[in-house]
């Protein structure tokens, strides 16, 4: 039974993992036609929604991280809000830059 509760987080981490991965690689292949000259709306919008998918990726690590760390629960209180703060100014700033 213990094994089947830990592949759950193993699961989440691997899916996350293969977003972020895809997501940087597309990113990073969007910054590259960029620095060649070649421009775009399309490649825009994809970079645009690379970053949002990166910042889902990093928020969801983030929560298991701190939901997982053994500190003071008011440390954990205060930096779960802080998180959650700068989490959704992440997202903003990039909806923004659509």
């Amino acid at each position: 039974m213990a094994k089947n509760s830990g592949s759950t987080k193993i699961t989440l981490f691997w899916v996350v993992g293969l977003v972020a991965f895809v997501s940087l690689m597309l990113g990073g292949t969007i910054f590259l036609l960029n620095l060649c000259g070649v421009d775009g709306g399309v490649l825009n919008k994809l970079n645009h929604i690379c970053h949002i998918f990166l910042f889902i990726c990093a928020g969801i690590a983030g929560f298991i991280w701190l939901d997982n760390v053994k500190w003071n629960k008011t440390v954990k209180i205060v930096f779960m809000v802080l998180f959650i703060i700068f989490f959704v100014l992440a997202i903003v700033g990039v909806v923004r830059a659509f």
